[in-house]
């Protein structure tokens, strides 16, 4: 995983990642006595990395770091180190879902801001904790991958 993550080119055209399984849900009972069907919260983490690797916003890096806050960046590590048992592309290299994942969160560059967008301190000081989030992720499943 890890070469593959390092070989590919930030700028390179992304194939398109397509869902290989049916989404993994849960029941919930709502206080009123509603059942409710929602995803789990693995699936909820590898959806979030499925749109970091589509939409590459600004707004999927920080959702999904505030999911890393609540699961541990090992436990996401674990989870999103399986994400090609899930999602596949017309790659043929092994794991190159996982493998791409990890190079976007190792040094998320989303498409929707750019460096003009930090003039205020504020936004660049939680942009700055979104990223090492995501980094701390990118590394545990590097570590992982071993």
């Amino acid at each position: 995983m890890a070469l593959d993550a390092l070989e590919t080119q930030a700028d390179a055209v992304e194939p398109t990642v397509e869902r290989r399984s049916p989404v993994e849900t849960t029941n919930v009972q709502l206080p009123t006595g509603d059942r409710l069907q929602i995803p789990t919260g693995a699936e909820t983490l590898r959806l979030k990395g499925y749109l970091i690797m589509c939409r590459n916003s600004s707004r999927d890096y920080a959702e999904f770091a505030e999911l890393v806050d609540a699961v541990e960046p090992e436990t996401a590590a674990v989870i999103l180190a399986g994400m090609d048992r899930y999602y596949c592309c017309r790659q043929p290299r092994r794991e190159w879902v996982a493998s791409q994942l990890v190079r976007r969160l190792a040094d998320p560059h989303p498409s929707d801001i750019d460096d003009e967008d930090w003039s205020d301190p504020d936004a660049r000081a939680e942009w700055e904790e979104v990223r090492q989030r995501c980094l701390s992720v990118a590394v545990a499943m590097l570590e992982e991958a071993r």
